[in-house]
């Protein structure tokens, strides 16, 4: 959903903001499209593989509109995870990239 310029969060408080979003606007463009398959990146959080349901805002819909995260605690899944069906951790990924 595009926002008229007045609307804009940014509008008079972001120096870079002139008629268009800018690189370090305070809301910025998601990297992930309904579809898409993520994990967290937080070795804390569960390892499973989850599928963006929907971009809202600075955050994703997951899993049929089931879960929510910040975009910022997620990252794309690696052809390795899809193929672990996991996250992997930094050594896995590491040794798959090396074999």
């Amino acid at each position: 959903m595009q926002q008229s310029l007045h609307q804009h969060p940014c509008t008079n408080k972001c120096s870079n903001f002139k008629e268009e979003q800018c690189n370090t606007c305070l809301i910025s463009e998601s990297d992930f499209l309904a579809g898409d398959t993520v994990v967290f990146i937080d070795a804390l959080k569960p390892d499973h593989l989850m599928t963006v349901h929907k971009v809202q805002g600075n955050g994703v819909l997951l899993n049929g509109n089931r879960n929510f995260a910040l975009g910022h605690l997620v990252r794309h899944a690696r052809v390795a995870e899809l193929n672990a069906k996991r996250r992997m951790t930094a050594v896995e990924l590491a040794v798959g990239e090396v074999s």
